[in-house]
């Protein structure tokens, strides 16, 4: 028993959203959210992360943290997994607006003489989205704010569909990065702008009963990087895992 194609795309929207994490992550700061609500929504819960502690995954840490997300009905919203930022669309063709989430930077047990101290900061990022037919969602964001002089800047864009099942959704997507060369030298490494990174996400969401759900995310990148930094070659693959489980509250 299938989901009919005309209601896809609010599956997509309502389900996919909820499983891709993008508040500290190494690699990957794409979002996909919903409309805003017609009334506030609040949900919280906890979550399970593994990810890299360097942006060139010498080391990787897990950790149990309280979950939060809090949507209001003007579009502003409040999100452990999404940050701070503002929605400015009720559709669910379109999807576009700001957002300020923490990066945490690189380990200090990792810098290097070819890899540069980076300290806690806030990211800025502009985001769209666009629904392509009933099938897929298009993505793009411009951040600004990485690095070790907080000049670095980055553009992604990817793409992220979806499989309705009994309770839930089951989605998989694609990404890839361009980087400045302040993104790229203190990140990866190499001293020029260009391609950076691409990414594969699966990610499941289940819902139990009208109260109660669980989402889930694995990432995988492949990083283009100064063989300096690591001993894999010119490649770093990094790999995130997400786990929560919620409770709404309204």
């Amino acid at each position: 028993m299938g989901t009919p194609v005309k209601q896809l795309p609010a599956w997509l929207l309502a389900g996919l959203s909820c499983a891709i994490p993008h508040c500290a992550l190494a690699w990957g700061t794409l979002l996909l959210i919903d409309p805003a609500p017609a009334q506030d929504t609040l949900s919280v819960g906890a979550s399970v992360w593994s990810m890299p502690k360097s942006p060139e995954a010498t080391h990787q840490t897990t950790t149990l943290t309280p979950a939060l997300d809090y949507a209001r009905h003007d579009g502003w919203f409040v999100s452990t997994e999404m940050g701070v930022g503002f929605n400015a669309s009720h559709t669910e063709t379109w999807q576009a607006g700001v957002r300020l989430w923490p990066q945490f930077g690189r380990s200090q047990q990792d810098v290097t003489p070819y890899a540069a101290h980076l300290g806690p900061r806030l990211q800025k990022q502009i985001f769209a989205n666009h629904m392509l037919g009933d099938i897929a969602m298009v993505q793009s964001a411009l951040s600004y704010g990485s690095g070790h002089d907080q000049r670095g800047m980055q553009s992604e864009l990817g793409v992220v569909s979806g499989i309705p099942w009994s309770g839930g959704m089951l989605g998989l997507g694609v990404a890839a990065t361009f980087g400045n060369r302040t993104y790229r030298r203190d990140y990866t490494g190499l001293n020029s702008s260009g391609w950076s990174d691409w990414s594969w996400t699966a990610s499941l969401e289940h819902r139990f009963n009208a109260n109660w759900h669980v989402d889930a995310q694995y990432q995988q990148a492949s990083v283009k990087i100064n063989p300096l930094l690591v001993s894999t070659g010119t490649h770093a693959h990094p790999q995130t895992l997400l786990l929560t489980l919620w409770r709404d509250i309204h």
